[in-house]
């Protein structure tokens, strides 16, 4: 993907999020035009980024960004209804802020070089010191820019990725390595949440560190599995082994979480039920009340 290309799609993101924030808080009912029109640009953006991901291979991510277009247009469907309606219907809402505050906090690590950097050095050096308590001598050669200014990515393609290449084995370490999209992605929803701030606190502490281990072990197993079986075990260790080891703990710790947080489940509920809301007032809640006992 050329520059230009790159910063148009830059600016769409940030178009996006921008017109998010302000339907977040704005506090008139024209908010949710703001929303219905960030959600739409914000699908497009991701709509944009599956031909990259295919021609890398990369077909799990491949997916889920071509997914994001119709997903997110939907989203943006339903606000323009809580407009029609005048109503606020709290799972969008709960969605929305979650959105907004898990992109932009990717986007500042993703965009700018010295601060993702920063962080992938820090994974590399923890994932080869777990690999080489097996006795193997791997080391990190230090960051590689990929072409970009320190200050900023120019180009999308995962090519031009800012990496820290390891030493000893054909792997490099680059932000999606880090689990921070997926950190990012858990404190937006859980503090997105009608929950209580000492709740939400807590069962971040508890999920976060889970999570940055679990990414560790998997960068382990990525490693040990290309160094015992060569370079062309890469695709299948990584996207098949490494994604579903990261699937499994995805599915594990959201149920925890509901556990930890039932509110998260509640407004997570309220979305999948959107199909269903046809006319103002839609109770996302019904089906989740227990039945209440009359006396007989």
């Amino acid at each position: 993907m050329d520059v230009a290309t790159s910063l148009a799609l830059d600016s769409l993101q940030v178009i996006a999020l921008l017109l998010m924030g302000i339907g977040i808080f704005l506090k008139r009912d024209n908010a949710h035009i703001f929303r219905a029109v960030g959600w739409t640009c914000l699908g497009i953006f991701w709509g944009c980024q599956a031909p990259l991901y295919f021609t890398s291979n990369d077909y799990v991510n491949a997916l889920g960004v071509a997914l994001a277009l119709p997903v997110f247009i939907y989203l943006g469907y339903h606000e323009y209804l809580s407009y029609k309606w005048r109503e606020e219907y709290a799972p969008l809402r709960f969605v929305t802020i979650a959105m907004f505050a898990a992109s932009l906090g990717y986007f500042v690590f993703d965009r700018v070089p010295a601060m993702g950097g920063a962080l992938i050095l820090l994974v590399a050096f923890q994932s080869v010191w777990l690999v080489n308590l097996t006795g193997t001598s791997f080391g990190v050669q230090g960051l590689d820019y990929a072409g970009n200014p320190w200050y900023y990515r120019l180009n999308l393609d995962p090519a031009a990725e800012v990496s820290a290449p390891l030493t000893g084995v054909n792997i490099k370490i680059v932000l999606a390595c880090t689990a921070i999209q997926a950190l990012f992605i858990l404190g937006a929803f859980v503090f997105a949440s009608r929950a209580k701030g000492c709740t939400k606190w807590t069962a971040f502490g508890v999920i976060a560190p889970i999570v940055y281990v679990v990414n560790l072990f998997r960068n382990f197993i990525v490693i040990w599995l290309v160094h015992v079986n060569g370079p062309e075990y890469f695709e299948f260790a990584h996207n098949v082994i490494g994604k579903g080891l990261s699937l499994g703990a995805l599915v594990g710790l959201t149920l925890f979480a509901f556990w930890l947080i039932p509110e998260l489940y509640e407004d997570i509920n309220g979305l999948f039920v959107l199909p269903w809301r046809r006319k103002p007032g839609h109770d996302y809640l019904e089906g989740l009340r227990k039945p209440v006992e009359t006396p007989k």
